[in-house]
């Protein structure tokens, strides 16, 4: 009896070690999400950890594309022959890029893209996320307190970049009472004319984020423009107000907007449809005013203006 009982001890105990073996020899259970990030930039990774603060708990992979578009391909290629997750989370446009492109059957999230439909397109399919947009209602509130006098917005843009958002700002500025004057252009260099095009027609400049305007010859052009034709300008960032424009209004942080995307994330891991849940813009907003260019241009800031700017440059 003490015999098998030694022995049935002995084989249990071996059991044991196999099962052990076994265990720390096979492979980490596959990811439930895996992050893809464009690059190795500080506002991606203060996006990361927003998502990571939100999202509900789960077992996460990432992998960081360094910049490489390429090198995003080859690990996508790798994911799609292993288990499957539950979601991408897609970093930055290039890291979205490389996602629309090679995967169509599990549901992405993007988060720290500007324009996502320029990249997306009218089909989000598997598709959503948190832009880094301003939502232009915002926008246009702000210009209509600061320049309450103006009722014609200047905007230079190219329809292939940000097309989708002079028809959505053209609707919303009727129901203010203004009047977006648009000048489509198609490469960096048309934005000199359209600009002098519109020195007589226009009461206030808007900057919009527009790849193919944005360049830096054009930015400084448009803060010369301002200030030789006294027109106010709302820019897109501090950098730009500092620069010269009257206000720039952008996104607060990069954590926000990852933390956005995690809510979207969790309605996804809690059954939604991508497709059915619609892009986000920035819900927190960081706005700077020049007040040295205020008195140059003849512009007086409200209070409640002043008061909710995070930067002031007096």
């Amino acid at each position: 009896m003490s015999f098998l009982t030694t022995r049935t001890v002995s084989l249990v105990f071996a059991a044991c070690i196999v099962a052990a073996i076994i265990h720390f020899s096979m492979p980490a259970e596959a990811a439930k999400i895996v992050v893809l990030k464009s690059a190795e930039v500080d506002v991606y990774n203060k996006a990361l950890e927003g998502f990571k603060s939100t999202v509900r708990e789960s077992a996460i992979l990432e992998y960081d594309m360094e910049g490489d578009i390429q090198k995003g391909k080859k690990f996508l290629t790798r994911l799609k022959s292993g288990p499957r997750p539950d979601l991408i989370l897609a970093i930055g446009i290039w890291a979205l890029q490389v996602v629309v492109e090679e995967i169509q059957d599990i549901p992405v999230v993007f988060t720290m893209v500007l324009n996502p439909i320029t990249v997306i397109g009218q089909e989000t399919r598997n598709i959503t996320g948190a832009s880094m947009n301003i939502p232009i209602e915002q926008q246009l509130t702000l210009l209509k307190k600061v320049t309450p006098q103006a009722r014609k917005i200047g905007v230079i843009y190219d329809p292939s970049q940000t097309g989708f958002l002079v028809r959505q700002a053209e609707r919303i500025a009727r129901d203010h009472g203004l009047r977006l004057i648009a000048k489509a252009i198609a490469s960096p260099k048309d934005s000199f004319a359209a600009l002098d095009a519109m020195q007589d027609e226009i009461d206030v400049l808007w900057i919009l984020p527009d790849l193919t305007v944005l360049t830096p010859e054009s930015v400084q052009y448009m803060l010369l423009f301002s200030f030789r034709h006294k027109i106010p300008v709302l820019g897109l960032s501090e950098n730009q107000a500092r620069m010269g424009a009257l206000l720039g209004l952008s996104f607060e942080s990069g954590w926000d907007i990852g933390s956005q995307a995690a809510e979207l994330a969790n309605g996804i891991l809690s059954g939604r449809s991508a497709e059915l849940i619609p892009f986000t813009t920035a819900r927190k907003t960081r706005l700077t005013v020049n007040l040295k260019t205020a008195g140059k241009l003849g512009v007086q800031i409200p209070k409640e203006i002043l008061d909710r700017a995070a930067v002031v440059i007096r």
